[in-house]
């Protein structure tokens, strides 16, 4: 069977709000929340937090030997290479993109397009194409090997930066399929993602003071029912 590793790209100098990543939502950093909240339903898939060499993200790296979570450093803005290396640093096949302001991720839909990846022969199984979901819930699961074939020659800017744009763009010379959940697409409105102050105060308003294990088995649909 294919290995699948789960990468969850982190770095802290996102211009709207530097170090979003290592806010403190009720005692605990949001990168370790989406982690946990990951590892909960990965099982024996890797978990892979994927940063940059610069200076400024020693403190990612530092809280993940803390935390004794696997993690990996590459190009800052060539974040597509850095993908590829990291993918042949663990061995994997395939992957699943995760971004790390997604304080309410879904574990369960990742599980569910993990589990259709498996048995169905997509390059990439994406709930972004078109999107399906609110923001902050965006999942793309993909074989490694569509990477590893790239012409970086025809890559621009923004394609080294927003690793499947371009795959979406030559949408002809790739099998994508388009996962849909019901009951997200009737709210894709919506944003669940944290990129501003103003988002902080909600997710701590929403997590309160509840301990890191309810944090962690808080399902997706029933934090959403909060936003309806």
């Amino acid at each position: 069977m294919a290995k699948i590793g789960i990468i969850i790209y982190a770095r802290t100098s996102s211009k709207r709000f530097p170090k979003k990543v290592l806010k403190i939502i009720n005692k605990r950093a949001l990168l370790e929340i989406i982690y946990f909240r990951i590892k909960k339903k990965s099982k024996k898939i890797p978990v892979i937090i994927n940063t940059s060499k610069s200076k400024s993200d020693d403190q990612i790296i530092d809280f993940c030997k803390r935390k004794k979570i696997k993690f990996f450093r590459g190009n800052l803005t060539n974040v597509i290479e850095r993908t590829i290396q990291c993918c042949k640093n663990f061995n994997l096949d395939g992957f699943v993109r995760v971004n790390a302001d997604r304080p309410f991720w879904d574990f369960n839909l990742m599980q569910s397009m993990i589990n259709f990846y498996l048995l169905n022969n997509y390059d990439i199984v994406t709930n972004q194409f078109p999107r399906s979901c609110p923001k902050g819930l965006a999942c793309e699961v993909a074989t490694t090997k569509i990477f590893e074939n790239l012409d970086f020659n025809k890559l621009n800017k923004n394609d080294k930066e927003h690793i499947f744009n371009y795959f979406y763009r030559n949408n002809n010379n790739y099998k994508i399929f388009n996962y849909k959940d019901n009951f997200y697409s009737k709210r894709k409105k919506l944003n669940l993602s944290l990129d501003t102050k103003e988002d902080y105060s909600i997710v701590k308003k929403i997590y309160g003071s509840n301990k890191l294990d309810k944090i962690i088995n808080l399902k997706t649909k029933k934090i959403i029912k909060k936003f309806d």
